[in-house]
């Protein structure tokens, strides 16, 4: 039957039973019928005025009390549901649908306890009423207990084998025990006995997305986008699960089609924003998520997403202005403390860094990556010590993760205890043999402690899993000094001024390199260049030689009296240098570099580089690269 006809025998039902109480209007069961098919009709004030002149005319209300409750339940007034059918029960104490109707209203008040017992006698009482055992199902998976759930789900069906929401809870009960396969059988059980059912399709397509089959997941998307093709927000899921797949352009594309739809679609603008975000267009994405919090002011992703698009953007105070949006909205996301942490500490503020990232931790005790953030927002600050020993603790959470040992191992090399830091390098290339990282810093561990040989051989394996790497590149080149190789020293920290034109200790260490070649304009313009970018010559050459005969006698050669102007004379005003003093002999990049990658962001999408492969679903971190 059409909506429109069942309508049509609704009214001529009112016309009816008006007519009989228009005859009769003292007689209560014509208020009751006509309560019932207002009720149906969604007309629940008109139905609540019914069932009260019921209850005024006759002496056995309980039906009429149910019939109100459900009308009040309908509009949701909960409280009000829960007295009348109360006193449903009252006047009839075996009034089996009373009880799990009135235990599906304690459901929607979360008290579930009370919502069993009320199915629990409703059973009792009829033991093949179905909807007591779905509404037992629903108060048992609402409490997390998903077997009990299941087992009434599961008496749901054999009572009656086409319910078919009854096949989509059971599943979504399975999908909460990350049983995906079951989930999916019953989700498809739902469609075979109802080809259109969109819930049904939405939810098996979540499924799909979980077990990382992302094809089968559009799949369901699209079948939802022609059963309902104006509705915008199939075309956002779709997005989502595009975005996923790394399909960005028809993420991108889908997002359009939504927002064609409904140009007021907060979550489309965030979806095709975090889509330009990973095209490498972040004045794109930046533009979509401000469009999204004009949408929905109050939007806490829009925000996070933003803040890590300027993050990314190294416009460091705008993306800790949206963080601290976003946890104003939000203050239990660990997330969003743990990026602003990231934010902090790029930007150099590293009490407050240390500060985010030990509320992350209160949150989550057992979250390995902020003690490892933790970790470095200490070595930043020269805190090796408190750096070691958040590193030891996650290490502890953690002990197959190589980053925490080569952090240590970091951390170590600072604090001047060489061994132990080629000690947890070593580890960590054992648990990652592809670890670049790990392979440099045990080759400065082993250079600071003139085993020079064995540095190269480390720095060479760096290099050849990370060309890109400057510090490598540059703590070479120092090895190959020793060694006396200037000519490969020279190559080698050009390489890491092209990769890291702004480190002025690589100049420092060139110029020294220069020096003994006899590169006098070599030596001139990195002088400068080392000068103009903080580094104070003087201070730096009188750290290691008490005067210029002293560094003549090493080179074996007399100094262009303009050099050894620039090396001594005292009115020159270099600029001054911050943090502590820089030795010409001492490798470049030892200390913890000021770098973070960081992980997918909600909702399930890669959102920058990782240095963690991550499943759809599970919780967002941020890792500041030691």
């Amino acid at each position: 039957m059409t909506n429109e006809a069942k309508i049509k025998n609704y009214e001529n039902a009112v016309k009816h039973f008006s007519r009989a109480i228009e005859l009769s209007p003292g007689f209560a069961i014509p208020y009751i019928y006509r309560g019932e098919v207002y009720h149906k009709m969604g007309k629940y004030d008109l139905a609540i005025k019914d069932f009260t002149d019921a209850i005024f005319w006759t002496r056995k209300p309980a039906r009429a009390y149910h019939g109100r409750g459900m009308a009040h339940g309908a509009k949701g007034d909960t409280d009000k549901a829960i007295e009348d059918f109360t006193k449903a029960i009252q006047h009839e104490p075996d009034y089996a649908e009373a009880y799990y109707h009135r235990g599906h209203a304690y459901v929607n008040k979360n008290e579930f306890d009370i919502a069993i017992e009320d199915c629990d006698k409703a059973i009792a009482l009829n033991p093949d009423v179905v909807d007591a055992y779905f509404i037992r199902g629903n108060a048992y998976s609402r409490k997390g207990e998903f077997d009990r759930a299941i087992m009434d789900y599961s008496k749901v069906i054999r009572l009656n084998p086409e319910y078919v929401f009854a096949y989509i809870v059971r599943g979504n009960a399975y999908n909460s025990k990350q049983e995906y396969n079951l989930a999916i059988e019953d989700y498809t059980m739902a469609l075979n006995l109802n080809s259109e059912d969109i819930d049904a399709y939405v939810v098996r397509g979540n499924t799909h997305v979980l077990r990382g089959d992302f094809d089968s997941a559009i799949a369901d998307c699209q079948k939802v986008i022609e059963l309902a093709p104006d509705v915008a927000e199939h075309y956002i899921t779709r997005a989502i699960v595009y975005s996923l797949q790394e399909d960005y352009e028809a993420a991108i594309e889908d997002c359009e089609n939504a927002i064609e739809r409904n140009p007021k679609a907060a979550d489309a603008y965030l979806i095709r924003g975090m889509a330009y975000s990973n095209k490498e267009k972040p004045d794109l994405a930046i533009a979509d998520f401000s469009e999204a919090i004009e949408w929905q002011p109050n939007y806490p992703n829009a925000y996070y997403e933003r803040g890590n698009e300027y993050k990314s953007k190294r416009e460091f105070d705008k993306a800790i202005k949206d963080y601290t949006e976003a946890i104003n909205i939000e203050p239990y996301r660990p997330e969003f403390y743990s990026d602003r942490g990231v934010a902090y500490a790029r930007n150099e503020e590293f009490d407050l860094a240390i500060n985010d990232f030990s509320i992350v931790i209160r949150l989550n005790p057992n979250n390995v990556y902020a003690y490892i953030n933790r970790g470095i927002a200490f070595g930043l600050k020269g805190e090796f010590d408190r750096a070691i020993a958040d590193y030891t603790i996650a290490i502890e959470h953690k002990p197959t993760f190589a980053v925490p040992y080569c952090n240590r191992g970091n951390a170590y090399l600072n604090a001047g205890k060489f061994d132990l830091a080629i000690a947890d390098c070593t580890i960590a290339i054992q648990l990652k043999p592809d670890f670049a990282k790990a392979y440099c810093d045990r080759g400065i561990a082993y250079g600071t402690k003139g085993q020079t040989d064995l540095a190269i051989e480390n720095l060479n394996r760096s290099i050849e899993l990370n060309p890109n790497n400057a510090k490598a590149y540059g703590n070479r080149g120092f090895a190959y000094s020793r060694k006396g190789n200037f000519d490969d020293a020279i190559k080698d920290y050009t390489k890491a001024i092209e990769l890291d034109p702004e480190n002025a200790q690589t100049y420092v260490n060139r110029t020294f390199a220069w020096l003994y070649q006899k590169k006098w304009e070599k030596v001139r313009s990195d002088l400068t260049n080392a000068r103009k970018k903080g580094v104070n010559i003087i201070d730096l050459f009188q750290y290691d030689y008490q005067n210029i005969k002293d560094l003549e006698r090493e080179i074996g050669v007399e100094l262009p009296k303009d050099i050894a102007a620039m090396l001594t004379k005292q009115d020159q005003k270099p600029h001054a240098q911050s943090g502590p003093k820089v030795s010409f002999q001492y490798p470049i990049g030892i200390g913890h570099n000021k770098n973070t990658d960081t992980i997918f962001t909600k909702p399930n999408i890669r959102t920058s580089s990782t240095l963690i492969n991550q499943f759809a679903g599970q919780s967002n971190i941020s890792l500041l690269a030691s």
